[in-house]
């Protein structure tokens, strides 16, 4: 059974971490998705790509594609929801890897 580690939560939305099978779940807006590390590793890339590239839109209008690794499924997002998102992954990232330097002295000492 797994056992989360929570690396971000808010309003917006979550990710969290499996201690076990280390799978990630990801919940933004309406979408929920359990991903495996290197698949959420290749989303987190492509909405930084879409943030870069999508730099000057600032529309509210849903025109910004992400595909996500269950096939023929992506998500739609505008300019904001997109930042957001980008700030969800983001953080998580930094917390999942302060959690893992922290793992590493708790099984050294």
């Amino acid at each position: 059974m797994c056992s989360f580690k929570t690396l971000y939560y808010a309003e917006d939305g979550y990710l969290i971490v499996c201690n076990e099978c280390r799978h990630f779940q990801l919940a933004f807006q309406t979408t929920l998705l359990t991903m495996t590390a290197q698949d959420l590793q290749v989303f987190h890339t492509l909405v930084k790509e879409n943030r870069e590239y999508n730099a000057d839109i600032n529309s509210g209008r849903k025109n910004i594609y992400i595909p996500t690794p269950l096939e023929g499924y992506g998500m739609i997002l505008n300019r904001k929801e997109l930042e957001e998102l980008f700030q969800l992954l983001e953080t998580a990232e930094v917390n999942f890897k302060a959690e893992c330097l922290l793992e590493l002295f708790h099984t050294t000492g």
